[in-house]
């Protein structure tokens, strides 16, 4: 099997030859071996050590041609070596929201940014936030998959140019701040169903994008909500819908796959996650998650393909026989019956070692073989 067969293979819940393994290596993994950070670097590092591209730095975009007197602008504010500090403002005719995102504070780990100032910083901002995005939704748009189409012809077998996109709940803490966006839940949870309304239909855009490029998957990045802890009443109220939405939008077309990037303690969210019938579920993080890679196989292998859990701290201060261990476990606990994917349970940090990266793949090559 070439690589994407394995792959998709097991996101079919079927069974490949060997245990498909993807490392989720993203920029700043890249960037601290070839020093560059887009999709092609990312995609070189798993070509490096053998891996299958899945998750990376690819994305569709839609753009608005908005009235006059409407605009989100960026530009660079400051600058101190590799530290930039950038400005967002979005301009409209109830006011201006600005916020300031900085990169490269950390000059051993310079893609990881932050940011410094929200754009929504109190409740009444929210008015101008949806307002923006109402006009937003009724200008003139085009897809940008430009991206994704090059990515697709680049890796052809070699990988799976997944495209992600965010929900709507992630949207909302992006805008807020995840601390004060909880406080909103309860201070001003009126305010943010109307904006949720609105972000819902842009979200919807993004993944009709992605039904435009030849790219067969689709990842939905559902961590900022699983990371919040959120309540099952709000996690149904607020997260819910928009993953049903792009479920039954990718339904809707042949060949295209879906799944959900879920962050923290997800047990109480699963069973109504699994009845939204996705194709998979990822990661399954073993140090701040609620349930195991050997549960989840147990109570949802037969529903979805279920991808993770390598504890990536690891790859960071473990040698060889460390690698080879926790390679077993995963293996042991996942990849019977197929329908598994072996992934990390978290992005690959910067200071991993690319040469336990290495074993981790040779192990999965030499005990992750399924018997014809």
């Amino acid at each position: 099997m070439t690589k994407k067969e394995r792959f998709l293979t097991a996101v079919k819940r079927k069974i490949p030859d060997v245990v498909p393994v993807s490392p989720l290596i993203h920029r700043r993994f890249a960037h601290k071996i070839l020093e560059e950070a887009d999709w092609k670097a990312v995609f070189k590092v798993h070509q490096m050590i053998g891996s299958i591209h899945f998750r990376g730095p690819i994305g569709v975009g839609v753009k608005a041609e908005l009235p006059e007197g409407w605009a989100w602008k960026v530009r660079l504010i400051e600058q101190e070596g590799v530290r930039k500090v950038y400005e967002h403002v979005i301009e409209t005719p109830l006011g201006k929201l600005i916020g300031k995102y900085v990169v490269g504070f950390n000059p051993k780990d310079p893609m990881v940014g932050t940011w410094k100032e929200r754009l929504v910083k109190d409740a009444q901002d929210w008015e101008i936030y949806k307002s923006y995005w109402e006009t937003w939704l009724k200008s003139p748009k085009e897809f940008d998959t430009i991206d994704a189409v090059e990515a697709y012809k680049y890796m052809g077998e070699e990988g799976v140019p997944s495209v992600g996109v965010g929900c709507v709940f992630s949207m909302l803490g992006e805008a807020r701040g995840m601390y004060k966006l909880l406080l909103d839940l309860y201070c001003n949870y009126d305010t943010l169903r109307e904006v949720h309304r609105v972000l819902t239909e842009v979200v919807k855009l993004h993944v009709k994008a992605f039904l435009q490029t030849p790219c067969e998957v689709l990842f939905y990045d559902i961590c900022w909500a699983t990371g919040a802890d959120l309540s099952p009443e709000h996690f149904k109220e607020l997260v819910l819908p928009d993953m049903a939405e792009a479920v039954k939008l990718v339904r809707e077309k042949p060949g295209k796959f879906i799944g959900f990037y879920m962050l923290g303690r997800i047990r109480r969210h699963l069973p109504a996650i699994v009845e939204l019938k996705p194709d998979f579920l990822e990661t399954f993080e073993p140090n701040q998650g609620d349930i195991t890679l050997r549960g989840a196989k147990e109570l949802y292998g037969d529903k979805v393909c279920i991808m993770g859990n390598f504890d990536c701290n690891v790859l960071v201060f473990g040698g060889r026989k460390e690698v080879e261990r926790e390679t077993l476990r995963c293996l042991k606990e996942g990849m019977e019956g197929g329908g598994y994917v072996l992934v990390t349970g978290d992005e690959i940090p910067a200071n991993a070692k690319l040469e336990n990266l290495l074993t981790l793949v040779r192990t999965v090559e030499k005990y992750g073989r399924y018997r014809a």
